[in-house]
């Protein structure tokens, strides 16, 4: 049986044209959580770069299964995020202690403007975002390139909701911060030719120092709660 609620490669060539398939099992965990929901003092999860079209296109898409068969009819990528989200969040409550603190943390998002990565997009910047440019630049509802983050994270607060996992949310203040991603400087000779501009990572020192600060002053706070 394939004990995985991550995409597990099928190179088999069908008929219609799908090159290969990658199952997930929506029901089933990896082996990895089994060994850890007992252990840890504080849990962070966190999932959905990989959850794109230019990761998994339509000649090797996800398939979703369910108690060892196919989910019939098939779910797109987006509507499979969310029984995945929901199968973890039940997961995590049902195995996780209550003593544990459970965080999920939210997206982290891109800046690219004038199209996708691999369609001469770019992410060159020297100033950040003002609060009024943020819903143009990252609400779905504009269908830009960027709105994978807030997508994402609306699929993950209606998974969390009514569960005790507290949900970490990094996403609005990283927003701002269109200026703080490596873009064309990543160190190698023709690396943007390859892998074009990085509007995936960040800067260092930078933005994800900004998140530890917060993850520390969470915790802390906590388990000051805790102790009374």
């Amino acid at each position: 049986m394939i004990k995985r609620w991550l995409p597990v490669e099928n190179s088999e060539v069908r008929k219609d044209g799908i090159k290969g398939t990658y199952r997930v099992d929506v029901d089933i965990p990896a082996n990895d959580w089994i060994n850890v929901t007992k252990f840890y003092d504080v849990l962070i999860f966190n999932t959905g770069h990989w959850w794109d079209r230019y990761k998994f296109p339509k000649d090797t898409p996800l398939v979703f299964y369910k108690g060892g068969k196919p989910i019939e009819p098939p779910l797109d990528m987006h509507n499979g995020l969310k029984v995945v989200l929901k199968s973890i969040a039940s997961y995590i409550e049902r195995e996780v202690p209550r003593k544990t603190l459970k965080l999920w943390r939210t997206q982290s998002p891109r800046h690219f403007y004038g199209g996708e990565w691999d369609h001469n997009g770019s992410c060159v910047s020297d100033r950040r975002l003002e609060e009024h440019e943020l819903n143009s630049w990252f609400d779905p509802q504009f269908g830009g390139v960027n709105k994978e983050a807030r997508t994402v994270n609306l699929a993950i607060q209606e998974a969390l909701a009514g569960t005790e996992i507290q949900l970490l949310n990094l996403t609005y203040m990283s927003e701002f911060r269109a200026d703080a991603h490596p873009a064309i400087w990543l160190g190698k000779k023709d690396a943007v030719a390859v892998y074009g501009q990085d509007c995936m990572h960040w800067c260092l020192p930078g933005v994800p120092d900004t998140w530890v600060d917060i993850l520390a002053a969470q915790i802390m706070h906590h388990f000051k709660q805790e102790k009374g």
